[in-house]
């Protein structure tokens, strides 16, 4: 079928040799032949005949309105597409369903961000209907079938933004240290060491005579260090496995970083698999450690005087909230049993099981943490993680995808990396204890 412009150019051809023919004739000063007349005739018509103009022109307002129609249709799709691609709203076919509730993708479009988040990596791994998927609904508008997608490619907004709520759930520093938005790569930030010192004034007595003091202030110092996974998946990833796909990668790497910032902050010694990180456990000195008496150096013997004297030895600073920290075993193969042996308990409270609270403190499992007791070893810690250490962020979760660097195994890699450094800085004293103080077995 011809279309509309088609058309009109052949009208405006019949119409200029209609105008052609009348010239010549003008110019030689005559009227119209009769071969002339009926050509013309035959171009636009006469009082028995419809002409070849109307008749074009008949066919193209008829191109016109399907014209029309096809551009209208062809707008509506692509204003709802780009309204989805904005809203997120689109259709998840069923057999990509998660089955069960999603852990890290969370909220009411958990679900579409997951979906979104697995459609990019199918697209990634070469999946031509992805891909085009991903180009409809604005997941990456660059994608197209001339682009081989070579080197680091960020990954959606969606993905990432799962992985960091995933590491502060999984990760015990980061959500009670205090986190301190890192500028540049090295910051320092000003500590009070000491205050004022007030004396006795009495009326009469010189002001000069008053001893002065001044506020002590040290300094905490940070260094950005990388941190970073790297894993790789087959290129040949099923559609019903688009959202287990992001669900699987999104808790992997969260869980690989929040470990490590745990395992670094409570038991780093400088030693360089953690960047020089020193955790708690290396850390306090001695006035904030608090050591079990002779012979309890098991989960048996430990006796609840200990957690007592750690209590005890806490210091009461304004706006503290202390929490104990500790492995999950420990507590319910020591902590637990403590307070269930304490008088007063009956069936019933047996069967509930104890509260995770000891000693009027909320408790925090933390699975770096010794889950049995040993000689000297340092069990658990009490206190406000958010007075005595800081953990400053110089950049937060970024995730890239790398279709080269395994290409000839058929296997994408995806990195995770973020920048953080971390330091325990209110560590105590040889003789007096910080906001955070730990329970440590006997020798």
């Amino acid at each position: 079928m011809k279309s509309a412009t088609q058309l009109q150019k052949e009208i405006e051809a019949l119409q200029a040799k209609v105008g052609a023919i009348q010239a010549i004739a003008k110019e030689d000063n005559r009227d119209l032949s009769t071969e002339e007349q009926a050509e013309i005739d035959s171009i636009v018509g006469d009082d028995k005949n419809q002409g070849q103009i109307t008749a074009l022109a008949t066919q193209r307002e008829r191109a016109i309105r399907i014209e029309s129609a096809v551009s209208n249709s062809v707008r509506q799709v692509r204003e709802t597409q780009a309204d989805e691609a904005v809203s997120g709203s689109f259709r998840i076919p069923a057999t990509a369903r998660a089955t069960g509730t999603l852990k890290a993708f969370k909220g009411p479009n958990g679900a579409e961000d997951a979906f979104r988040s697995g459609q990019f990596i199918r697209a990634l791994n070469g999946n031509g209907q992805a891909r085009q998927w991903c180009v409809d609904y604005g997941v990456m508008a660059a994608m197209n079938g001339s682009d081989d997608l070579r080197g680091g490619v960020l990954v959606p907004p969606e993905f990432s933004s799962a992985i960091i709520a995933l590491m502060e759930s999984y990760g015990v520093i980061s959500r009670y240290a205090r986190n301190y938005p890192m500028s540049s790569d090295t910051v320092t930030i000003p500590r009070r060491v000491s205050g004022l010192t007030a004396y006795g004034f009495t009326d009469g007595q010189e002001v000069a005579g008053i001893t002065s003091s001044e506020p002590a202030m040290g300094q905490i110092s940070l260094t950005a260090k990388v941190w970073a996974t790297l894993t790789r998946m087959a290129n040949s990833l099923a559609e019903d496995a688009t959202i287990s796909i992001a669900e699987y990668l999104a808790m992997e790497m969260a869980q690989a970083h929040a470990l490590k910032l745990d395992t670094a902050g409570f038991l780093g010694n400088g030693e360089a698999t953690n960047q020089g990180v020193v955790g708690l456990a290396n850390a306090l000195q001695a006035g904030s450690i608090t050591q079990a008496a002779a012979g309890q150096n098991t989960d048996a013997t430990l006796t609840v005087a200990v957690f007592q004297s750690a209590a005890g030895l806490l210091p009461e600073f304004a706006g503290m909230n202390p929490v104990w920290f500790c492995h999950k075993r420990f507590f319910w193969n020591v902590m637990a049993r403590l307070q269930l042996a304490l008088g007063g308990n009956n069936y019933v409270d047996l069967g509930a099981g104890p509260v995770l609270q000891f000693l009027g403190y909320p408790v925090q499992f933390t699975q770096v943490l010794p889950s049995t007791t040993s000689a000297s070893a340092k069990v658990c810690y009490l206190g406000d993680l958010s007075m005595g250490t800081t953990l400053g962020l110089r950049r937060q979760m970024s995730v890239i995808a790398d279709t080269s660097r395994f290409v000839e195994f058929l296997q994408t890699a995806f990195i995770s990396h973020m920048r953080w450094d971390y330091n325990v800085h209110e560590t105590g004293t040889p003789s007096l204890p910080g906001p955070i103080v730990c329970v440590q077995a006997a020798a």
